[in-house]
């Protein structure tokens, strides 16, 4: 398996009664043959985040959902608009009603994460939202629950024009370029999946396609086919 080509970092641990999936699956044991115990049409799945998250049923209406766009039964939205890293944390000061608590009270067998981009918007340190994100890989693994830990999108390069200029030379997309390498550095230090969507959304490596996008942070359908398309490579290489 280490020869595989895949946008996820994985990591494996072996024992004497088996192997133990560390990397895309990590709480799902195999069986001698292989295959999952947990039919993929039976996978209880999370996507937990940010507005990123939230609005594939925002822009395109309830009939669009993750569970209609990847086809995939189970699938529940736990994405709030402006929210940052520390919000899913601690919203509302309640850590009971906490979206990472909500998630696991879904009861589920993946969680998918992404957030960051209002952290760096917002000028929030990389080290502060790294601390965060460490904070929720900690509380989902004590539940024993697998997380999958995705890339943090860019702006466009007219996000700049349309919000005061912050990003100017780069600033945002270095940001975000810094806060994904330093998530797949604590992803393998915590052996959890890191899923890269970025591949066919960015502009020059740079910044996201601008046709890719409904005001130069979210994304518009055609983006968010792209980051189904890397789900679904994620399940076909690692579950089916």
């Amino acid at each position: 398996m280490t020869n595989r080509q895949s946008n996820c970092i994985f990591f494996h641990s072996f024992s004497l009664k088996g192997m133990i999936i560390w990397g895309c699956l990590l709480a799902v044991v195999t069986a001698c043959n292989g295959k999952p115990k947990v039919p993929i049409e039976d996978l209880r799945i999370v996507m937990l985040g940010d507005s990123e998250t939230r609005r594939i049923n925002h822009y395109w209406g309830p009939d669009t959902n993750w569970n209609t766009l990847t086809e995939y039964k189970h699938i529940f939205n736990l994405g709030f608009d402006s929210f940052r890293s520390d919000d899913l944390l601690y919203f509302q000061s309640d850590s009971v009603k906490a979206p990472v608590y909500k998630a696991l009270n879904k009861k589920p067998h993946i969680i998918f994460l992404m957030i960051g981009i209002n952290d760096v918007v917002q000028s929030v340190p990389v080290s502060k939202t790294l601390s965060h994100i460490r904070t929720i890989i900690d509380t989902i693994q004590a539940h024993k629950v697998e997380l999958v830990v995705q890339s943090v999108l860019p702006t466009t390069n007219y996000y700049d024009t349309l919000y005061g200029g912050f990003s100017e030379n780069g600033v945002i997309a270095k940001r975000v370029r810094e806060l994904n390498n330093r998530l797949v550095q604590l992803c393998k230090a915590k052996q959890v999946a890191f899923l890269d969507v970025r591949p066919g959304m960015l502009l020059e490596g740079t910044y996201l396609k601008n046709d890719l996008s409904v005001d130069g942070i979210h994304l518009n359908y055609s983006g968010y086919q792209i980051w189904k398309d890397h789900l679904n490579e994620f399940f076909r290489k690692y579950y089916e």
